[in-house]
């Protein structure tokens, strides 16, 4: 691992402490929710793009709430379903999406030279799954060769705060 990254602890601590602030705004947005675990993964394990959307179960489509990295990335984004294999692992069996090189990416991810012109040849896409329906992803990227399984735990673990702020976005208190 790079040491130039922050250590895991800080930014997981500064993610749900942020995350945590976040909520506790009067005027709570959902993409302050989004931004700590972005953030977390990022320095702690060099990912260089990451995005959560939300899945619409009437098309299957997906819009991006969040991106890191907005001028290449926007929100607000629609992406069209997905089908093949990808669309069998992470929403029929809920499972976690992983390509570690660019062509496996490429058989998977539409957008796939857009990504490599980003200088991203990696991704994980993990559903974020609440009572048995997959309500969007989870999406880090990272450069290639770099993708551990470390990273792949790291985004995994991110699941929970990412489905507490996309249960937010579809249903706001108040």
């Amino acid at each position: 691992m790079d040491k130039s990254h922050i250590p895991p602890t800080a930014t997981l601590i500064a993610a749900l402490s942020g995350a945590g602030d976040a909520l506790a705004r009067a005027d709570a947005r959902v993409a302050g929710m989004f931004a700590p675990i972005a953030d977390h993964l990022v320095a702690a394990h060099g990912f260089g793009l990451v995005t959560i959307t939300r899945r619409d179960v009437r098309d299957g489509s997906y819009l991006r709430l969040y991106s890191s990295m907005p001028d290449a990335y926007e929100t607000s984004g629609r992406k069209p379903p997905t089908g093949g294999d990808w669309s069998r692992l992470v929403i029929d069996e809920r499972r976690t999406f992983v390509a570690r090189s660019y062509e496996e990416m490429a058989l998977a991810i539409e957008d796939h030279e857009k990504i490599r012109d980003l200088g991203l040849e990696s991704i994980v896409n993990v559903p974020i799954v609440v009572s048995g329906e997959v309500l969007g992803t989870l999406n880090c990227l990272a450069g290639p060769g770099r993708l551990t399984e470390e990273m792949v735990a790291a985004c995994e673990a991110m699941r929970a705060l990412a489905a507490l702020a996309l249960m937010l976005a579809a249903d706001p208190p108040g």
